[in-house]
Protein backbone atom coordinates (compact mmCIF):
# COMPACT_ATOMS: atom_id res chain seq x y z
CA UNK A 1 0.00 0.00 0.00
CA UNK A 2 1.71 3.35 -0.54
CA UNK A 3 1.37 6.07 2.04
CA UNK A 4 3.92 8.40 0.98
CA UNK A 5 2.48 11.90 0.76
CA UNK A 6 5.28 15.14 0.11
CA UNK A 7 4.45 18.16 1.56
CA UNK A 8 5.45 21.76 0.31
CA UNK A 9 4.81 24.85 1.67
CA UNK A 10 4.05 27.46 -1.08
CA UNK A 11 2.80 30.80 0.65
CA UNK A 12 1.34 32.44 -2.64
CA UNK A 13 0.36 31.98 -6.54
CA UNK A 14 3.56 33.34 -7.54
CA UNK A 15 4.76 31.69 -10.63
CA UNK A 16 8.25 30.83 -9.98
CA UNK A 17 7.50 29.79 -6.39
CA UNK A 18 4.57 27.66 -7.37
CA UNK A 19 7.07 25.59 -9.89
CA UNK A 20 9.46 25.42 -6.85
CA UNK A 21 6.88 23.75 -4.82
CA UNK A 22 5.76 21.49 -7.67
CA UNK A 23 8.99 20.55 -8.39
CA UNK A 24 10.05 19.41 -4.81
CA UNK A 25 6.77 17.21 -4.87
CA UNK A 26 7.86 15.51 -7.78
CA UNK A 27 11.91 15.08 -6.96
CA UNK A 28 10.15 13.29 -3.62
CA UNK A 29 9.29 10.82 -5.91
CA UNK A 30 12.31 10.46 -8.04
CA UNK A 31 11.04 13.57 -10.44
CA UNK A 32 8.99 13.50 -13.25
CA UNK A 33 10.90 11.41 -15.66
CA UNK A 34 11.20 8.63 -12.47
CA UNK A 35 6.76 8.80 -12.45
CA UNK A 36 6.77 8.50 -15.93
CA UNK A 37 8.39 5.31 -16.10
CA UNK A 38 8.62 5.13 -19.84
CA UNK A 39 5.29 6.81 -20.30
CA UNK A 40 4.94 9.04 -23.02
CA UNK A 41 1.16 9.97 -23.33
CA UNK A 42 0.25 12.15 -19.97
CA UNK A 43 -2.95 13.56 -19.48
CA UNK A 44 -3.27 15.71 -17.30
CA UNK A 45 -6.70 16.11 -15.28
CA UNK A 46 -7.26 19.42 -12.96
CA UNK A 47 -10.47 21.04 -11.45
CA UNK A 48 -12.59 22.65 -13.72
CA UNK A 49 -15.41 22.76 -12.09
CA UNK A 50 -17.01 26.17 -13.53
CA UNK A 51 -15.37 28.84 -15.81
CA UNK A 52 -14.33 30.98 -12.50
CA UNK A 53 -11.49 33.22 -12.32
CA UNK A 54 -8.65 31.75 -10.41
CA UNK A 55 -8.73 34.01 -7.50
CA UNK A 56 -12.04 32.54 -6.83
CA UNK A 57 -10.48 29.03 -5.56
CA UNK A 58 -13.29 27.26 -7.00
CA UNK A 59 -11.09 25.86 -9.84
CA UNK A 60 -7.54 24.42 -9.96
CA UNK A 61 -4.89 27.29 -10.34
CA UNK A 62 -3.43 27.89 -13.64
CA UNK A 63 0.30 28.20 -12.05
CA UNK A 64 -0.16 24.64 -10.42
CA UNK A 65 -1.15 23.36 -13.73
CA UNK A 66 1.67 24.85 -15.55
CA UNK A 67 4.20 23.89 -13.73
CA UNK A 68 2.58 20.05 -13.04
CA UNK A 69 2.90 20.21 -17.60
CA UNK A 70 6.04 21.62 -17.63
CA UNK A 71 7.76 19.24 -15.76
CA UNK A 72 6.41 16.08 -17.75
CA UNK A 73 6.73 18.15 -20.68
CA UNK A 74 10.85 18.70 -19.71
CA UNK A 75 10.83 14.76 -18.70
CA UNK A 76 9.78 14.07 -22.37
CA UNK A 77 6.01 13.48 -22.35
CA UNK A 78 3.52 14.57 -24.58
CA UNK A 79 0.98 16.60 -22.37
CA UNK A 80 -2.72 17.50 -22.73
CA UNK A 81 -5.27 18.74 -20.39
CA UNK A 82 -8.80 17.87 -19.73
CA UNK A 83 -11.91 18.17 -17.84
CA UNK A 84 -15.46 17.88 -17.91
CA UNK A 85 -18.02 19.91 -15.65
CA UNK A 86 -21.82 18.89 -15.59
CA UNK A 87 -22.52 20.37 -18.68
CA UNK A 88 -22.75 19.39 -22.27
CA UNK A 89 -18.81 18.32 -22.84
CA UNK A 90 -18.59 20.26 -26.20
CA UNK A 91 -15.12 22.06 -27.78
CA UNK A 92 -17.26 25.42 -27.16
CA UNK A 93 -17.53 24.86 -23.62
CA UNK A 94 -13.96 23.49 -23.24
CA UNK A 95 -12.76 26.52 -24.71
CA UNK A 96 -14.69 28.83 -22.28
CA UNK A 97 -14.18 26.90 -19.54
CA UNK A 98 -10.50 27.24 -20.38
CA UNK A 99 -9.94 30.53 -21.13
CA UNK A 100 -11.82 32.03 -18.11
CA UNK A 101 -9.86 29.67 -15.73
CA UNK A 102 -6.64 31.04 -16.93
CA UNK A 103 -5.84 27.24 -18.26
CA UNK A 104 -5.57 28.31 -21.58
CA UNK A 105 -2.06 30.33 -21.00
CA UNK A 106 -0.92 27.61 -18.64
CA UNK A 107 -1.26 25.36 -21.28
CA UNK A 108 0.52 27.39 -23.64
CA UNK A 109 3.47 28.57 -21.29
CA UNK A 110 3.98 24.87 -20.34
CA UNK A 111 3.98 23.53 -23.99
CA UNK A 112 0.77 21.33 -22.90
CA UNK A 113 -2.10 20.94 -25.28
CA UNK A 114 -5.77 21.49 -24.50
CA UNK A 115 -7.19 18.41 -25.16
CA UNK A 116 -10.39 19.28 -27.47
CA UNK A 117 -11.75 15.42 -27.63
CA UNK A 118 -14.89 15.07 -26.80
CA UNK A 119 -15.32 12.03 -27.64
CA UNK A 120 -16.48 8.73 -25.23
CA UNK A 121 -16.34 5.10 -24.65
CA UNK A 122 -18.20 2.79 -22.20
CA UNK A 123 -16.14 0.93 -20.16
CA UNK A 124 -17.03 -2.55 -18.25
CA UNK A 125 -15.22 -2.25 -14.68
CA UNK A 126 -16.90 -6.16 -13.19
CA UNK A 127 -15.04 -5.37 -9.93
CA UNK A 128 -16.77 -1.86 -9.29
CA UNK A 129 -18.76 -2.02 -5.74
CA UNK A 130 -21.53 0.49 -7.71
CA UNK A 131 -20.62 0.62 -10.66
CA UNK A 132 -19.66 -1.45 -13.43
CA UNK A 133 -20.52 -0.01 -16.49
CA UNK A 134 -20.06 4.05 -17.53
CA UNK A 135 -18.98 6.07 -20.31
CA UNK A 136 -15.70 7.49 -20.12
CA UNK A 137 -13.60 10.27 -22.12
CA UNK A 138 -11.57 8.78 -24.48
CA UNK A 139 -9.01 10.88 -23.92
CA UNK A 140 -8.31 9.43 -20.38
CA UNK A 141 -8.79 6.06 -21.48
CA UNK A 142 -6.05 6.77 -24.15
CA UNK A 143 -3.26 7.85 -22.30
CA UNK A 144 -0.79 5.95 -20.77
CA UNK A 145 -0.53 8.23 -17.59
CA UNK A 146 -3.33 10.18 -15.65
CA UNK A 147 -2.03 13.14 -13.47
CA UNK A 148 -4.54 14.67 -10.92
CA UNK A 149 -3.97 18.24 -10.30
CA UNK A 150 -7.16 18.32 -7.83
CA UNK A 151 -8.46 21.22 -5.61
CA UNK A 152 -8.70 21.88 -1.76
CA UNK A 153 -12.15 22.64 -1.12
CA UNK A 154 -15.40 20.97 0.92
CA UNK A 155 -17.94 20.04 -0.42
CA UNK A 156 -21.82 20.43 0.33
CA UNK A 157 -22.42 16.55 -0.92
CA UNK A 158 -19.10 14.64 0.03
CA UNK A 159 -17.86 16.90 2.76
CA UNK A 160 -14.85 17.04 0.88
CA UNK A 161 -13.41 17.48 -3.05
CA UNK A 162 -10.16 16.34 -3.24
CA UNK A 163 -8.27 13.66 -5.67
CA UNK A 164 -10.85 10.91 -5.32
CA UNK A 165 -13.29 13.29 -5.85
CA UNK A 166 -11.24 14.99 -9.14
CA UNK A 167 -12.11 11.18 -10.88
CA UNK A 168 -15.75 12.27 -11.48
CA UNK A 169 -14.56 14.97 -14.41
CA UNK A 170 -13.26 11.77 -16.59
CA UNK A 171 -17.16 11.35 -16.68
CA UNK A 172 -18.65 13.26 -19.79
CA UNK A 173 -20.75 16.27 -18.68
CA UNK A 174 -24.45 15.05 -19.14
CA UNK A 175 -23.49 11.85 -17.79
CA UNK A 176 -22.62 12.77 -14.22
CA UNK A 177 -26.57 13.80 -13.54
CA UNK A 178 -27.10 10.43 -14.74
CA UNK A 179 -25.25 8.91 -11.69
CA UNK A 180 -26.86 11.29 -9.16
CA UNK A 181 -29.69 9.90 -9.63
CA UNK A 182 -29.02 6.31 -9.82
CA UNK A 183 -27.46 6.81 -6.28
CA UNK A 184 -28.99 9.52 -4.10
CA UNK A 185 -27.70 8.78 -0.91
CA UNK A 186 -24.47 9.81 -0.16
CA UNK A 187 -22.52 6.46 0.97
CA UNK A 188 -23.37 4.82 -2.66
CA UNK A 189 -22.49 7.93 -4.40
CA UNK A 190 -19.28 7.59 -2.51
CA UNK A 191 -19.06 4.52 -3.56
CA UNK A 192 -19.38 4.76 -6.74
CA UNK A 193 -16.72 7.64 -6.88
CA UNK A 194 -14.70 5.12 -5.32
CA UNK A 195 -15.28 2.75 -8.30
CA UNK A 196 -14.28 5.29 -10.84
CA UNK A 197 -10.86 6.03 -9.14
CA UNK A 198 -10.53 2.32 -8.76
CA UNK A 199 -10.81 2.03 -12.56
CA UNK A 200 -9.14 4.98 -13.82
CA UNK A 201 -6.00 4.84 -11.29
CA UNK A 202 -4.24 8.14 -11.65
CA UNK A 203 -0.69 7.52 -11.64
CA UNK A 204 0.25 10.60 -9.92
CA UNK A 205 -1.92 13.08 -7.91
CA UNK A 206 -1.04 16.94 -7.02
CA UNK A 207 -3.17 18.97 -4.60
CA UNK A 208 -3.27 22.70 -4.98
CA UNK A 209 -3.53 23.66 -1.58
CA UNK A 210 -1.94 26.90 -1.47
CA UNK A 211 -5.46 28.38 -1.73
CA UNK A 212 -8.57 26.36 -0.88
CA UNK A 213 -12.08 27.10 0.10
CA UNK A 214 -14.13 26.44 2.96
CA UNK A 215 -17.67 26.92 3.69
CA UNK A 216 -20.25 26.67 0.64
CA UNK A 217 -17.93 24.77 -1.53
CA UNK A 218 -16.96 23.57 -4.16
CA UNK A 219 -18.09 26.29 -6.06
CA UNK A 220 -19.96 28.99 -3.57
CA UNK A 221 -17.22 29.06 -0.58
CA UNK A 222 -14.64 31.77 0.58
CA UNK A 223 -11.35 31.32 -0.20
CA UNK A 224 -9.11 29.70 2.62
CA UNK A 225 -5.25 29.84 3.08
CA UNK A 226 -3.44 26.56 3.75
CA UNK A 227 -0.23 27.45 1.97
CA UNK A 228 1.07 23.94 0.46
CA UNK A 229 1.53 21.74 -2.24
CA UNK A 230 0.74 18.10 -1.72
CA UNK A 231 1.37 14.92 -3.93
CA UNK A 232 2.07 11.36 -4.01
CA UNK A 233 1.45 8.11 -5.96
CA UNK A 234 -2.20 7.45 -3.55
CA UNK A 235 -5.23 9.57 -4.39
CA UNK A 236 -6.17 7.99 -0.93
CA UNK A 237 -3.13 9.37 0.29
CA UNK A 238 -3.24 12.61 -0.92
CA UNK A 239 -7.08 12.94 0.46
CA UNK A 240 -6.44 11.56 3.75
CA UNK A 241 -3.57 14.15 4.07
CA UNK A 242 -5.99 17.22 2.76
CA UNK A 243 -8.26 15.86 5.56
CA UNK A 244 -5.79 16.41 8.14
CA UNK A 245 -5.10 19.97 7.41
CA UNK A 246 -7.78 21.36 7.11
CA UNK A 247 -8.77 19.78 10.33
CA UNK A 248 -12.23 17.91 9.08
CA UNK A 249 -12.79 14.40 11.19
CA UNK A 250 -12.29 11.27 8.33
CA UNK A 251 -15.86 9.64 9.14
CA UNK A 252 -16.97 12.87 7.40
CA UNK A 253 -15.37 12.66 4.07
CA UNK A 254 -17.64 9.32 2.73
CA UNK A 255 -14.59 8.52 0.13
CA UNK A 256 -12.29 8.16 2.75
CA UNK A 257 -14.63 5.68 5.15
CA UNK A 258 -15.06 3.60 1.64
CA UNK A 259 -12.01 3.14 0.87
CA UNK A 260 -11.80 1.92 4.58
CA UNK A 261 -14.56 -0.11 4.47
CA UNK A 262 -13.08 -1.60 1.36
CA UNK A 263 -9.65 -2.38 2.70
CA UNK A 264 -8.24 0.13 0.04
CA UNK A 265 -6.53 2.88 2.83
CA UNK A 266 -6.87 3.33 6.23
CA UNK A 267 -7.97 6.55 7.94
CA UNK A 268 -5.76 7.30 10.55
CA UNK A 269 -3.18 10.63 9.36
CA UNK A 270 -0.82 9.30 11.35
CA UNK A 271 -0.26 5.60 9.58
CA UNK A 272 0.99 8.12 6.20
CA UNK A 273 4.62 8.83 5.73
CA UNK A 274 4.55 12.04 5.36
CA UNK A 275 7.33 13.53 3.28
CA UNK A 276 8.69 17.21 3.02
CA UNK A 277 7.90 20.51 5.21
CA UNK A 278 5.92 19.32 8.74
CA UNK A 279 2.45 19.21 8.20
CA UNK A 280 1.60 20.46 12.12
CA UNK A 281 2.30 24.11 11.45
CA UNK A 282 0.51 23.65 8.47
CA UNK A 283 -2.80 22.58 9.83
CA UNK A 284 -5.91 25.05 9.88
CA UNK A 285 -9.40 24.50 10.05
CA UNK A 286 -11.81 25.10 7.00
CA UNK A 287 -15.77 26.14 7.94
CA UNK A 288 -17.95 22.46 6.68
CA UNK A 289 -20.46 23.15 3.92
CA UNK A 290 -22.71 21.53 6.16
CA UNK A 291 -22.81 20.02 9.63
CA UNK A 292 -21.70 16.74 10.06
CA UNK A 293 -23.97 14.52 7.83
CA UNK A 294 -26.97 16.91 7.76
CA UNK A 295 -29.30 16.12 5.09
CA UNK A 296 -30.74 19.81 4.31
CA UNK A 297 -32.76 21.38 1.39
CA UNK A 298 -31.50 24.00 -0.69
CA UNK A 299 -32.63 27.40 -0.23
CA UNK A 300 -32.78 30.00 -3.08
CA UNK A 301 -31.52 33.46 -1.84
CA UNK A 302 -33.20 36.49 -3.01
CA UNK A 303 -30.17 37.19 -6.17
CA UNK A 304 -31.60 34.67 -7.99
CA UNK A 305 -31.87 35.64 -11.31
CA UNK A 306 -33.60 32.75 -12.95
CA UNK A 307 -30.97 32.21 -14.69
CA UNK A 308 -31.90 28.46 -15.19
CA UNK A 309 -28.55 26.78 -14.93
CA UNK A 310 -30.12 25.22 -11.69
CA UNK A 311 -32.84 23.63 -13.55
CA UNK A 312 -30.27 22.25 -16.17
CA UNK A 313 -27.97 20.64 -14.03
CA UNK A 314 -30.86 19.33 -11.22
CA UNK A 315 -30.52 15.32 -11.74
CA UNK A 316 -34.32 14.72 -10.06
CA UNK A 317 -36.02 17.69 -12.07
CA UNK A 318 -37.68 19.14 -9.52
CA UNK A 319 -36.65 22.88 -10.07
CA UNK A 320 -39.11 25.13 -12.12
CA UNK A 321 -38.15 28.76 -13.09
CA UNK A 322 -41.29 30.94 -12.68
CA UNK A 323 -41.06 34.65 -12.53
CA UNK A 324 -37.86 34.74 -12.81
CA UNK A 325 -36.82 32.92 -10.15
CA UNK A 326 -36.22 28.96 -9.13
CA UNK A 327 -38.40 26.87 -7.29
CA UNK A 328 -37.63 23.50 -5.75
CA UNK A 329 -40.09 20.59 -5.00
CA UNK A 330 -38.97 19.74 -1.60
CA UNK A 331 -40.66 16.24 -2.41
CA UNK A 332 -38.55 15.58 -5.31
CA UNK A 333 -35.36 16.84 -4.37
CA UNK A 334 -32.77 14.22 -3.52
CA UNK A 335 -30.34 16.57 -1.81
CA UNK A 336 -27.25 16.03 -4.08
CA UNK A 337 -26.45 19.93 -3.87
CA UNK A 338 -25.91 20.03 -7.92
CA UNK A 339 -27.91 23.62 -8.01
CA UNK A 340 -25.27 25.05 -5.30
CA UNK A 341 -22.47 23.06 -7.01
CA UNK A 342 -22.89 25.56 -10.40
CA UNK A 343 -24.96 28.19 -9.35
CA UNK A 344 -23.05 30.94 -11.35
CA UNK A 345 -24.60 33.84 -8.64
CA UNK A 346 -23.94 31.86 -5.47
CA UNK A 347 -27.70 32.18 -4.88
CA UNK A 348 -28.72 29.25 -3.82
CA UNK A 349 -27.15 27.83 -0.17
CA UNK A 350 -27.24 24.93 2.34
Amino acid sequence: MEKRVYIAKCEEYEREKVAEAVDKVLRGFGGAEAILNGSKKVLVKPNLLMPKKPEDAATTHPYVVEAVCAAFSKAGAEVSIIDSTGGPHTKMLIRLLCGKTGIKEAAERSGAQINFDTSVKKVSYPEGKKLNKFKVLSPVLNADLVVSVAKAKTHGYMAMSGSVKNMFGTIPGLGKPGLHRKFPRREDFASMLVDICEYIKPGFNILDGIYGMEGQGPASGTPKYLGVVAGGFSPYAVDLALCHLIGMRTDSVYTITDALSRGIFFDDPDKLDWLGDDPKPLRTSFKPAIKHKADVLPRILENCVGCGDCAKVCPAKCIKIQKKLAIINEKECIRCYCCHEFCPFKAIEL
